[in-house]
């Protein structure tokens, strides 16, 4: 049973993550964790590494906030497989493949793509200078 609890977390975690807004990445990297606490395992966001986290999912007084409500969904969309984990109806293997499938290969495109856009502020700096 806590083997399913922690993969129903990461599982959780995992969609959080590539769901996240990623102005500067700390939200994604360091504001969603998994925790251990009385033997049960809590996806916790924000906190000290992220204190902004709950205005990223929340409306906005002034214009729209293009987050809002990013964490129901992300949940909402979760959901159905966290029930299916839980139940044991699917496999530690195919939660690993669907993580790998839904989450995992999106951050690494997210990131690479992340990347690619900071690579080309600095070069249109380098070459004001």
């Amino acid at each position: 049973m806590k083997a399913r609890q922690y993969q129903a977390a990461l599982l959780l975690h995992s969609a959080l993550v590539a769901n996240a807004p990623k102005d500067t990445w700390n939200l994604a990297l360091n504001g969603i964790r998994i925790i251990e606490e009385n033997g049960k395992f809590y996806v916790v966001i924000g906190g000290e590494p992220a204190p902004y986290a709950e205005a990223t999912n929340e409306a906005w007084s002034k214009g729209k906030n293009p987050n809002e409500g990013w964490i129901e969904r992300t949940i909402e969309e979760c959901l159905p497989m966290v029930q299916q984990v839980m139940s044991g109806d699917i496999s530690i293997e195919q939660v690993q493949e669907i993580m790998n499938e839904r989450y995992h290969k999106s951050i690494l495109k997210q990131q690479a793509d992340f990347l690619a856009r900071k690579e080309n502020e600095y070069a249109n700096i380098r070459a004001s200078l």
